[in-house]
């Protein structure tokens, strides 16, 4: 008999793809042939390169303890990333290499917000962002997207949200390209929306988890529109 008592916070939806894809690996473990939709994991293996240099590491022990924000050597390779491909200049110092984006959305929802404020997110969306907003104890308000909005947030949509909840947003999150909806929010979409939110003191957080992996139309990050903005960006959809 389990004699502890858990938390109101641990009460919330599971994450059911994780659910699923346990599933589809007991399947394919009992021999039975698996498409598994469940998860956005890429189909091509890690590039040699990335490859080679993770077994480099191994070979000579560079697995231990590194500096709590990243190595310097990555995190001046990101700045310069950024600087390269979008034109935004953002000091290393600025940067936090985390394992994973999951651990990312965690420390900057930490930081940002306080037991009780209000965060929007899309409806469809990410349901991670739900259950890791909850857990924290943080008021988690809905923002429909259809064709009227792009299927993207948009200040008035924000607007009619805040309104309908009866209290001011401290914090926005958006996803482009975003999940479910394969939405792209373009270059003058988002800079509304970004100014939007610095003009009304919300924390503007910009989930670029898909960022590579556009077949067409223009991919903007928030880094090039403002330097009040977080930016999620994992590399692990693109070396697998």
């Amino acid at each position: 008999m389990l004699l502890i008592t858990l938390s109101k916070r641990s009460a919330v939806e599971p994450f059911h793809a994780m659910d699923i894809l346990a599933e589809a690996n007991r399947l394919r473990q009992a021999g039975r042939p698996v498409i598994s939709m469940a998860v956005g994991q890429p189909s091509h293996p890690a590039p040699k390169a990335a490859l080679d240099a993770a077994n480099e590491a191994l070979k000579h022990g560079r697995v231990g303890y590194t500096d709590a924000l990243g190595l310097r050597d990555l995190r001046e390779a990101i700045a310069s990333s950024y600087r390269l491909r979008h034109g935004a200049i953002i000091d290393p110092a600025r940067i936090a290499v985390t394992t994973g984006s999951s651990a990312a959305f965690n420390l900057a929802f930490l930081a940002l917000f306080d037991p009780g404020d209000a965060v929007a997110i899309a409806r469809p969306g990410y349901p991670a962002y739900r259950n890791i907003l909850k857990a924290l104890g943080l008021h988690v308000v809905e923002v429909p997207v259809t064709a009227e909005t792009g299927y993207t947030l948009t200040p008035a949509s924000l607007e009619r949200a805040e309104t309908k909840a009866g209290r001011k947003l401290k914090g926005v999150l958006l996803a482009s390209p975003a999940n479910p909806t394969g939405t792209v929010t373009g270059r003058e979409a988002l800079k509304r929306l970004v100014n939007y939110c610095d003009s009304r003191n919300i924390a503007f957080i910009s989930d670029e988890i898909y960022h590579g992996l556009t077949f067409v139309g223009e991919e903007t990050s928030a880094a090039e529109i403002s330097e009040n903005v977080v930016v999620i960006n994992p590399f692990r959809n693109i070396i697998a």
